[in-house]
């Protein structure tokens, strides 16, 4: 169900001012349902426990049913500052990547999981908050 990394206690400030600042990176998909039935929305994302990020992946119908399925079970883990990275209805990969040189956590979305992780990148850069060489995924998710 869930996926870690370790990441340095300074994340843990830094997950809500990510969230706050990057809000859910929408990959393109509407909220609502997919067109093929056999598609459903995916979403992953991050919570901190103790200095410790770990990484939740959901699927839902909808964006905002996997998206409020990412932040149950995080916080059903126990986890504070849970935050939704990235959410797609598309066939695309989706990433959270964490920096801790600058606190940061971003999503991307892409065709591929390395194409998804320099959509992050370059999400946080955009963003004013530019990932160190050191900023790894945390969790993935690909059709």
């Amino acid at each position: 169900m869930a996926s870690t990394r370790l990441v340095s206690a300074i994340v843990v400030g830094g997950v809500i001012a990510a969230a706050a600042s990057t809000g859910i990176a929408w990959a393109g998909g509407p909220d609502g349902g997919t067109d093929n039935p056999n598609e459903v929305s995916e979403a992953v994302g991050t919570g901190a426990f103790l200095g410790v990020l770990e990484g939740f992946r959901a699927t839902g119908a909808t964006n905002g049913e996997a998206s409020a399925r990412v932040i149950a079970a995080c916080e059903q883990a126990g986890g504070i500052e849970c935050s939704v990275d990235e959410v797609t209805n598309e066939n695309l990969c989706i990433v959270s990547v964490a920096d801790d040189g600058n606190s940061t956590v971003a999503g991307g979305a892409g065709p591929t999981v390395e194409a998804a992780r320099q959509d992050a990148l370059q999400r946080a850069a955009a963003n004013g908050t530019p990932f160190g060489p050191g900023a790894g995924i945390v969790i993935s998710a690909c059709p």
